[in-house]
């Protein structure tokens, strides 16, 4: 039991650091894809956008682990941790199957999240990882 237990509390260490990253990924998976078509559908600039996609992925990944508040009085809203990025914002009114009535914006969303392991692992980096996920999303404004 001496020789075995050891092994058995690393697994089952390694396995509960695997789900929680896993639930951490799956989390900023669906906050970067939200935050996507929020911005797409309501921003009206890349200033707005940012601000936009920042609220929306702050609220949905709270639960996270690595989520770091930000400061009062709206800490959620405005979390350092993860950190969103909008790389690219758009709306067209000459692109294929748009109009100066129904423009077509594009916003593509990257959050990035800091995940540390419970307990130090050999032959595992110590820091951590860094999780990282992209959201693009389309849509014709105005139907």
């Amino acid at each position: 039991m001496a020789l075995i237990l050891p092994f058995l509390l690393a697994f089952a260490g390694g396995a509960t650091d695997m789900a929680r990253a896993y639930q951490a990924w799956l989390t900023i998976e669906s906050a970067a894809r939200n935050a996507a078509e929020y911005v797409a559908t309501t921003s009206a600039d890349s200033t707005a956008a940012l601000t936009d996609a920042k609220h929306v992925v702050c609220t949905e990944s709270q639960t996270a682990p690595g989520f770091t508040k930000g400061s009062p009085p709206n800490a959620i809203i405005n979390c350092t941790s993860p950190v969103t990025t909008v790389p690219s914002f758009a709306i067209s009114t000459t692109q294929t199957g748009a109009s100066t009535a129904n423009p077509i914006a594009t916003a593509h969303v990257r959050v990035t999240l800091p995940f540390n392991t419970l307990f130090p692992y050999p032959f595992v980096p110590h820091g951590g990882w860094t999780l990282t996920t992209d959201a693009t999303y389309q849509i014709v404004r105005g139907r």
